[in-house]
């Protein structure tokens, strides 16, 4: 065989053997860094006593009064260190009031409360007795108890989410397709609850010559905020989707969709949340090799 034949066959192979074994570049050192750093905080706040993790209970009111405490029975159970009977929520109509037991006064900003009107106010406030903590929550019509143990078993040890590697790949310029104001999308969430919520826009990116795009909600001042699910849900990610953040874009509308930042839902960590379910606009027929790993189902 012709020398210069064999050897330019050789070099295609090789080409060819090198590009399915590196898909991508060594990602940049200070890249992997700040998703590092990104991903450290995250843990952080996992452990905080006013974390996910730390959820010690979910209790929706019924009309009237629901007395709590940690006696058996009752129609709102605390953890066995809240005293027996600690005292009364009253649903009446669209206000909850609190009215502790004689002797045990709640604090609410640093302030001993006897009784208290948690409805009313556009943030509900945080009630705090001994290592407990509370606040009143909504969705649709129905009110609820979300409540905090400061020191909950879970948060004893450091909480470990495993992650993929961190592959530049998957941070993916996107373009920005505004809504028109006053647009909504139909989410529901784990309790098959529906709501109607209004949508930022859509962001359009492509990934190995197919488009795609998710809808975007309102993330704050800076950012916009998503749930989608993708190929991988229910197999190596949570079957319930994951969440990202995403900057607001330029000028020309354009942004970058980080997926290395994707991570659980709340859901993942206690039975105690409300989490939003991807929109069949966010289920994506790709599998997003990238961000955080399944670490339960609640």
């Amino acid at each position: 065989m012709n020398r210069k034949l064999l050897y330019f066959g050789l070099s295609v192979l090789v080409a060819a053997f090198s590009a399915c074994g590196n898909s991508s570049e060594t990602p940049d050192p200070a890249y992997v860094q700040e998703v590092d750093a990104w991903h450290q905080d995250r843990v952080a706040a996992l452990m905080a006593p006013d974390s996910w993790v730390a959820l010690a209970g979910l209790f929706w009111l019924e009309p009237g009064d629901n007395p709590f405490g940690s006696a058996s029975g009752l129609p709102v159970v605390f953890p066995e260190k809240a005293p027996d009977t600690l005292g009364t929520f009253r649903l009446e109509g669209d206000s909850v009031s609190m009215i502790m037991a004689t002797g045990l006064p709640a604090q609410v900003d640093g302030q001993s409360v006897q009784r208290y009107t948690l409805t009313g106010m556009e943030t509900s406030p945080v009630v705090h007795f001994e290592d407990l903590s509370w606040i009143l929550i909504q969705r649709t019509d129905k009110y609820g108890i979300r409540l905090w143990d400061g020191k909950h078993p879970k948060i004893a040890d450091t909480v470990h989410i495993e992650r993929f590697p961190i592959n530049t790949d998957w941070r993916i310029s996107a373009r920005w397709i505004p809504d028109s104001t006053g647009q909504t999308i139909r989410m529901r969430n784990v309790l098959d609850m529906e709501m109607d919520m209004e949508t930022e826009g859509r962001l359009h990116f492509e990934y190995q010559g197919q488009s795609y795009e998710l809808t975007a909600l309102d993330g704050g001042e800076n950012e916009f905020f998503m749930v989608f699910a993708d190929a991988t849900s229910g197999a190596e990610t949570y079957p319930g989707g994951r969440y990202l953040y995403v900057d607001r874009p330029d000028e020309q509308g354009n942004t970058y969709l980080d997926f290395n930042k994707a991570y659980n839902p709340p859901c993942a960590f206690t039975e105690f949340a409300t989490c939003l379910l991807p929109p069949a606009e966010n289920r994506l027929d790709l599998a997003i090799t990238a961000g955080e790993l399944n670490y339960g189902d609640h």
